[in-house]
């Protein structure tokens, strides 16, 4: 008898949880749209790549991009290329972006990416994975992507 009841109550909380992740990401995708998102098939023998993705602010304010996140890495950081003394250095960027009102922000080769590190061996061309991006305020919402080869400039 006392199993099923801790059954019953880690069923309940798993609803409550599940109902809190829809709600959420419903209220984000009304405010936010995501289009084009990809990651780069990981390159043999290594275990580092990088998401893209064009992120448009639908809302009235400014929002801000701050963390991202995957299943299929251990470490998912933001990043952005700047040029320092005529050479291309990648800096994890630790505030994140302003993504300004009724503007988009693009996440894409060569300039602001997501840097996925300790990504899963098993990773190759079209796997279908799922990129969570944190907008500040309105949490986290689950964009699908799907890893391509392509020539990049990262």
């Amino acid at each position: 008898m006392e199993s099923k009841l801790k059954f019953i109550r880690l069923f309940l909380v798993l609803i409550v949880a599940w109902s809190a992740n829809v709600v959420s990401g419903q209220v984000s995708e009304n405010q936010v749209q995501f289009s084009n998102a990809w990651i780069k098939e990981p390159m043999p023998g290594m275990s580092m790549t990088a998401g893209f993705v064009e992120i448009e602010n639908l809302t009235n304010s400014d929002l801000r991009l701050i963390g991202v996140r995957t299943s299929i890495s251990t470490m998912s950081e933001l990043h952005d290329m700047v040029m320092v003394n005529n050479v291309m250095q990648m800096r994890h960027t630790t505030n994140g972006w302003v993504i300004a009102s009724g503007s988009t922000i693009s996440l894409a080769p060569g300039g602001k990416h997501a840097m996925l590190m300790g990504v899963d061996s098993s990773v190759d061309g079209q796997t279908e994975v799922l990129l969570e991006f944190n907008i500040e305020g309105l949490g986290w919402v689950s964009v699908p992507a799907v890893a391509v080869m392509k020539k990049s400039t990262h």
